[in-house]
């Protein structure tokens, strides 16, 4: 019998976004449902997306947009708007997220394990507007893996599953579709992931059709 975890990240205020992706994951009878992180921020409706986040029951791991608002931080757009009742959902969000199933450790981080900003890319994937003119982090799969089978990240923006061996790493992209006027241009490829287990398979869809879209594989 097939488990299918399903997993949103970097919503980032885009609740008709996140309406679409609950919508299609529920038709598909999904399991359970994750989220990676940056709930909020470059969206028009932080707390609209904190509040179905919170009335779905929905884990969340905490990315740095979400640190940033919690804390008070000037880097984030949100963080004087957002409501008594975010703030308290944000404070609550977890590091990191985890389960087993099947003798299979699943970990979700937001950027990499132990870090909320740096990101996971894959070597052979297009660069994107914000990762300027810089080295990539280095990819390091069992130093990213470590006890895990199954590691699921966001924050790039950028989906992708990579292989290494019958252990993977792999990335939804950015639920966000619909960036506020003047919002710094972020990669928004409206896009969630779902999880298959124990068959370790990884596909993302389009949240406002659930049409599977192709993604950077690697091998």
């Amino acid at each position: 019998m097939t488990y299918r975890l399903a997993v949103v990240s970097d919503v980032h205020g885009d609740v008709h976004a996140l309406v679409d992706a609950l919508r299609v994951i529920d038709a598909m009878g999904c399991d359970a449902i994750v989220c990676a992180g940056d709930t909020i921020d470059y969206g028009l409706f932080p707390n609209e997306t904190v509040a179905l986040l919170a009335e779905r029951a929905i884990p969340t791991v905490r990315g740095n947009h979400d640190r940033w608002a919690r804390d008070g931080d000037y880097r984030s757009g949100s963080a004087s708007d957002i409501s008594s009742a975010s703030r308290r959902f944000l404070r609550a969000t977890v590091s990191s997220w985890s389960f087993e199933y099947d003798a299979a450790r699943v970990e979700v981080w937001h950027a990499r394990p132990g870090s909320d900003i740096e990101g996971i890319v894959p070597p052979t994937a297009p660069r994107h507007p914000l990762e300027l003119n810089v080295p990539r982090p280095e990819l390091n799969a069992s130093a990213l893996l470590r006890n895990a089978d199954i590691l699921i990240v966001g924050h790039t923006h950028q989906a992708f599953a990579l292989r290494f061996g019958d252990r993977l790493i792999a990335n939804p992209g950015a639920l966000l579709r619909d960036p506020a006027p003047g919002a710094e241009n972020p990669p928004a490829t409206g896009t969630f992931g779902v999880l298959e287990l124990p068959e370790r398979r990884w596909r993302v869809f389009r949240a406002k059709d659930g049409v599977e879209v192709d993604i950077v594989r690697a091998p």
